[in-house]
């Protein structure tokens, strides 16, 4: 009981950690990667995986969100269970590369249905083909 108050404070939830496949793609290229998700210390049922790829313009200091991805599930996150979900996501070619000012990365919610979530945040380069 004790742990699963905890969970719901955040302290010892499932934990979630979306590893690219490299840090630098090309305008138009299919990053690829994969979503590790780590049961915390009870079970907890998942509602959905979220990511976006956000652009930020650091001169206006303002963030741009570029695509969106959402993964529906009414799975049960055992305990301590380790699992891994493949991730891809196109780059339009009309993305500008990264430059001093502009950066991208993506920002990954894992939402339980008791309406908590995990956040991940991981960025990489756009470089120019």
């Amino acid at each position: 009981m004790f742990a699963k108050l905890m969970c719901k404070m955040g302290i010892g939830a499932a934990k979630i950690d979306l590893v690219l496949h490299r840090s630098a793609y090309c305008p138009g290229e299919l990053i690829k990667g994969e979503y590790e998700l780590i049961g915390g210390k009870v079970d907890q049922k998942l509602k959905r995986i979220e990511t976006d790829l956000l652009q930020f313009n650091e001169k206006t200091e303002c963030s741009s969100v570029l695509h969106q991805n959402t993964i529906l599930s009414s799975s049960i996150m055992k305990a301590g269970e380790q699992r891994k979900i493949q991730f891809a996501c196109r780059l339009a070619d009309t993305f500008p590369p990264s430059k001093e000012g502009i950066s991208y990365k993506f920002v990954t919610r894992l939402i339980f249905e008791e309406g908590m979530h995990r956040k991940d945040h991981d960025s990489f380069q756009i470089i120019p083909d």
